[in-house]
């Protein structure tokens, strides 16, 4: 998405707190020193006043070198504002911007330096500094009679600036940029990870860590600076990581800052939301590392029971990630992020399997599918797992037409303690459920296969084998109802839709094998 560059018109001007002001576009900072107060409370006053002074210097001081402005200043803290020069040829606010993050990163590892020399064997917090830097639009007013010198700035890139910071302290980055700054500074900073962070409106950001400074052309500047600013970006970093400053570090109610409650992922870059249900959020997100687009499974830790969901949701990735079948969906990673678990998995660009119901599916391919799913169940149920909720919306298809199982989210390990059911509760989807399913009795890999025959029918049909008005009606025909019978252009397969649905369970295939066994002597 391009950001038009150019002021604003004459008619977007308006008053704002008695001043002019006009909407532009800018590159924002908010940078924030941690552990400030905790350091001020164990310094003389000599120290504490020096420590102090010291403090307004390194944040303000790479601002005002670099052409910003000021717009809001804390003994802690600074809101800076990075405007077009009226001489530029174009605008280079996003590189002065990230430039001054650097610089002020720099100083503040100098500051923290010479507050450890004045420890004398206290046990004090190291100082670090956090930096948020976006660019995007802005109500800016000018310098009057009572702004003590500084602008005024508000708006939704400020808002995201503050954000960023808060970004860069949860991830232990130095200084956390939205991707359309680093674009707009055309190759001046160095970049390091990605990740993506939610705002409260539910839209996307790219975010990426500035990691280094990148000479202009023909710069006089020896390369030992650049050098000397890659290391304290990292040494600031390091200080971030300490366990005992973040034990300290507990000013989540700083004036001007967000609780860390928005949404964010390290490593990956958010391109959209392509579902939602149950306990998570579907994403499809693109890895840092490159390679096809993967679906991020997320879900928000705040106000789930340990017990249940989160459990629940360890317990999917603990059950995929030791399998390896082309008819499982894989999985490659399980971490979590601030405030939120998450599972990356494979995308499957051909969707699911319900829509392709919906399309009509002939004798041949629902045998194919039929085959693709069972081999599925056979490696699932080698492992101990019973997938339990099998059904169209948990089969994917990739653009190749080959099939995978996918959403563990209720599937249980037979030797698996965690998560498990007390006796007579109900777990699945009612249209697919086994009869011992729908009896809250215990399940085993003939519940699955149970499930497989209704699939099947509907995949032949276009339509489910038991219609019913209410969850506890389509129970009752699951554990009563009679088979149902295919027509005559499916009759081939009616004895092996007999075998799959039988109200017994005894009486099914014994195993996913011996299905494909049995397909294989019918000539399938």
């Amino acid at each position: 998405m391009s950001i038009d560059s150019r002021p604003a018109s004459a008619s977007t001007a308006r008053v704002h707190a008695g001043r002019e002001a006009r909407k532009t576009v800018a590159t924002f900072l908010y940078a924030r020193l941690h552990n400030f107060t905790d350091i001020c409370q164990n310094l003389s006053g000599d120290e504490l006043t020096e420590f102090v002074n010291e403090a307004r210097r390194i944040l303000s001081e790479p601002v005002v070198k670099l052409g910003g402005e000021i717009a809001q200043r804390r003994p802690d803290s600074i809101l800076a504002v990075f405007s077009n020069k009226p001489d530029a040829r174009k605008p280079d606010h996003a590189q002065r911007g990230l430039h001054a993050a650097i610089l002020a990163v720099y100083e503040s590892v100098q500051l923290a330096g010479r507050v450890a020399a004045l420890a004398d064997g206290q046990e004090l917090p190291t100082l670090t500094l956090a930096v948020g830097v976006n660019l995007g639009h802005a109500e800016i007013s000018g310098r009057g009679s009572r702004s003590n010198g500084m602008v005024h700035a508000v708006g939704e890139a400020v808002e995201i600036a503050r954000l960023l910071e808060v970004t860069a302290s949860d991830l232990r980055w130095s200084v956390a940029a939205s991707g359309r700054t680093l674009r707009a500074a055309a190759g001046r900073a160095e970049a390091g990870r990605i990740g993506s962070v939610g705002p409260p409106d539910n839209s996307f950001l790219d975010i990426v860590e500035i990691t280094g400074l990148v000479p202009r052309k023909g710069s006089k500047t020896g390369p030992e600076m650049y050098r000397m600013l890659r290391e304290a970006i990292v040494e600031n970093k390091r200080a971030f990581a300490r366990p005992q400053d973040m034990a300290m570090t507990g000013d989540s109610t700083h004036p001007g800052t967000q609780a860390a409650t928005h949404f964010l992922i390290e490593g990956y870059r958010i391109l959209r939301q392509i579902g939602a249900g149950g306990m998570a959020t579907i994403f499809l997100a693109q890895s840092q590392e490159g390679g096809a687009p993967q679906v991020l499974k997320i879900m928000r830790l705040d106000g789930v029971p340990a017990d249940d969901g989160l459990q629940r949701f360890i317990q999917e990735f603990a059950l995929l990630a030791q399998l390896h079948h082309p008819n499982v969906a894989r999985i490659f990673r399980q971490d979590f992020s601030a405030g939120h678990a998450y599972i990356a998995m494979e995308y499957f660009s051909g969707g699911d399997l319900r829509a392709r119901i919906g399309q009509g599916i002939n004798t041949a391919t629902v045998i194919n599918y039929l085959k693709q799913i069972a081999a599925g169940l056979q490696a699932i149920h080698v492992a101990g797992i019973v997938h339990r909720d099998l059904k169209p919306d948990n089969l994917m298809l990739r653009q190749d037409g080959s099939l995978a199982l996918a959403d563990f989210g209720v599937a249980k390990q037979v030797s698996m303690l965690m998560m498990d059911t007390d006796h007579g509760d109900v777990v699945g989807t009612p249209s697919y459920l086994s009869p011992e399913q729908a009896q809250g009795q215990p399940v085993d890999a003939r519940s699955d296969l149970y499930s497989l025959g209704v699939l099947t029918y509907e995949m032949l049909t276009g339509r489910k084998p038991y219609q019913a008005a209410s969850t506890r009606a389509m129970l009752d025909l699951h554990i009563n109802g009679p088979i149902p019978v295919l027509g005559s252009d499916h009759a081939v397969l009616q004895p092996v839709l007999d075998r799959l649905m039988a109200k017994d369970r005894g009486q099914r295939y014994p195993s996913a094998q011996a299905l494909l066994d049995d397909l294989a002597q019918r000539g399938f």
